[in-house]
């Protein structure tokens, strides 16, 4: 169910004439305390960064691009393209933690290399230019065109323009051609694309709006002094980001589940913070409670330590940025994201990407790495109206007791899978009967006719019954009078409209009870007439058949 709800001009920031600072006043992460990084963390990065010194940069041929449309497969290409900007990102962050200038060579060289792409857009990403959407090589466009915009070429922006932002005197130092190729190109392939194109993106309630939108108000904050640019980049920005808290639910539930969550509120977010730097604190959205709940759904999900709810194109673990979550639980006043993005933290020093983040990642560099995890109490029983997922547990501690989630909603939801009523069931923080989770990308994925031929896309993969050779399908297809009793730890939905007409429901209700010591799934099922139906569970561990008709 949509909220309607547009978060800043709620908050009445539909214009910011007057609120933005000039480059020269603004500074990335004010908030920040810290001037060094930890030690930790930057040893990591160090041993990474001198590795990449000895390393040579691939070259892109253009049978490299093609290969996903000749074989099908993302991971070639993007193998080489994400490495290169890897590259640059670690040896960026490796001189600013040893400042000698050891790595500016190296680092202007592949900054160059990338500049030097036909396209930032992936070939995945290709249907989204609006100039060439079925081309099978890069897009060749001259300054008056308008080029694709994607998850990854904002990113690519971004990660030159901090590039630039924090090393321009060194890489001027070799050239000053450098820094002005780059504030050209970023110009020309993330912040013009963004004021000037119309992409299917920005009115969507998923992870795009939000990642690309942080990663251009990144590009535009460090590179473009030109004061009319930054509110009209700022100003839509503000209007994208609206689109996506118009088209979520109230209660913040993500229906892309949490392996998403991080670019979607998270991009969200890390959005709010990079106004905030803009504005020097006169944007400030930090007290509206869908901002709120949609930070906390990641904590409301978790399981135990790394395992999550993960309906839809998720895995079972997932490792969400506990140093950006903390961040949140301290602007949001929220003890819950405090102490549970504390625990995500632990362990995190050696973790750093620069997929869609590098605002967020040169923050955590500065963070304090976390070594011992916090107590987290766990609530007992969450439903999440927006898209009908409910999670019951024994236990505040997330270690013990039995735990199940299950969730009604659509099949046509972004990252679908056939779900509906499907089942997750945990014992003192093992897994019992799971979600199969999600296999690689690839172009049949995206395709409705093939996709939910891959069993983990299908609903006899999820723990939900085949009635009469028939499985649930995907599109229109949802679960309808959905009860939830909180304090009883009990829901029941009606499943007869997750399968096709062939299946000959006239109704099934699913009913998930959990008491002291015993977690119950019961079906309630009429058939038009006799049939056969099949009970589904997929489970981790193979089970033993008994006598008198018992499982173990």
């Amino acid at each position: 169910m949509k909220s309607g709800i547009r978060v800043f001009r709620r908050n009445n920031y539909a214009s910011v004439k007057g609120l933005l600072l000039p480059i020269e006043e603004f500074r990335f992460h004010r908030h920040l305390t810290l001037d060094k990084m930890d030690p930790d963390k930057a040893a990591c990065i160090m041993k990474k960064a001198e590795g990449i010194l000895e390393e040579d940069l691939t070259v892109i041929p253009l049978s490299l691009f093609r290969d996903k449309f000749l074989t099908g497969s993302r991971s070639n290409y993007e193998g080489v393209h994400h490495h290169r900007r890897d590259m640059l990102f670690t040896m960026l962050l490796a001189e600013l933690y040893e400042n000698k200038g050891r790595f500016v060579e190296k680092i202007a060289d592949v900054a160059w290399a990338i500049m030097e792409e036909s396209s930032w857009v992936i070939p995945a990403h290709q249907g989204n230019s609006l100039m060439r959407p079925n081309s099978d090589v890069p897009e060749i466009y001259m300054e008056r065109d308008v080029p694709g915009l994607d998850l990854y070429s904002a990113n690519c922006g971004a990660t030159l323009a901090v590039v630039k932002y924090y090393l321009k005197d060194k890489l001027d130092a070799i050239s000053p051609y450098i820094c002005e190729r780059i504030d050209h190109l970023v110009y020309l392939r993330t912040i013009r694309p963004f004021l000037v194109g119309t992409y299917w993106w920005m009115n969507a309630a998923h992870n795009w709006p939000t990642g690309i939108s942080m990663n251009v108000l990144t590009a535009v904050a460090a590179t473009v002094s030109d004061m009319e640019i930054r509110e009209k980049v700022v100003e839509r920005a503000l209007w994208v980001l609206d689109n996506f808290t118009s088209g979520m639910p109230e209660d913040g539930t993500c229906d892309e589940g949490p392996g998403y969550w991080g670019a979607g509120a998270g991009g969200l977010f890390n959005a709010m913070l990079i106004l905030d730097d803009l504005s020097g604190g006169k944007i400030d959205v930090y007290n509206d409670v869908m901002v709120r709940n949609l930070c906390e759904f990641i904590s409301k999900v978790n399981i135990h330590e790394k395992y999550f709810v993960n309906f839809a194109d998720c895995n079972g673990k997932v490792s969400p940025d506990g140093d950006l979550i903390e961040v949140m639980g301290k602007m949001l006043n929220s003890d819950e994201l405090l102490s549970f993005g504390h625990t995500m933290a632990v362990g995190r020093a050696d973790k750093y990407y620069f997929f869609c983040a590098t605002y967020s990642m040169i923050r955590d560099v500065y963070t304090p790495a976390v070594k011992e995890a916090a107590p987290v109490v766990a609530k007992k029983s969450v439903w999440m109206e927006g898209h009908k997922i409910a999670v019951f547990r024994e236990s505040e501690d997330t270690s013990k007791g039995l735990f199940i989630s299950t969730k009604g909603g659509t099949n046509s939801e972004p990252g679908n899978h056939n779900d509906i009523g499907a089942l997750i069931i945990f014992s003192d923080g093992k897994p019992i009967a799971v979600d199969p989770g999600i296999g690689s990308y690839n172009n049949d994925y995206f395709v409705r006719e093939k996709r939910y031929l891959r069993w983990f896309t299908n609903s006899n993969a999820h723990s939900c019954p085949e009635i009469n050779g028939q499985q649930q399908r995907a599109g229109g297809y949802t679960s309808s009078d959905e009860v939830c009793d909180v304090p009883a730890r009990t829901v029941s939905m009606q499943l007869s409209g997750a399968y096709p007409e062939e299946a000959g429901v006239e109704s099934l209700v699913r009913t998930c009870k959990l008491d002291d010591g015993m977690i119950t799934v019961s079906d309630a099922l009429t058939l038009k007439d006799e049939g056969e139906y099949i009970f589904h569970l997929n489970l981790v561990n193979e089970p033993k058949i008994l006598e008198g008709g018992k499982i173990e």
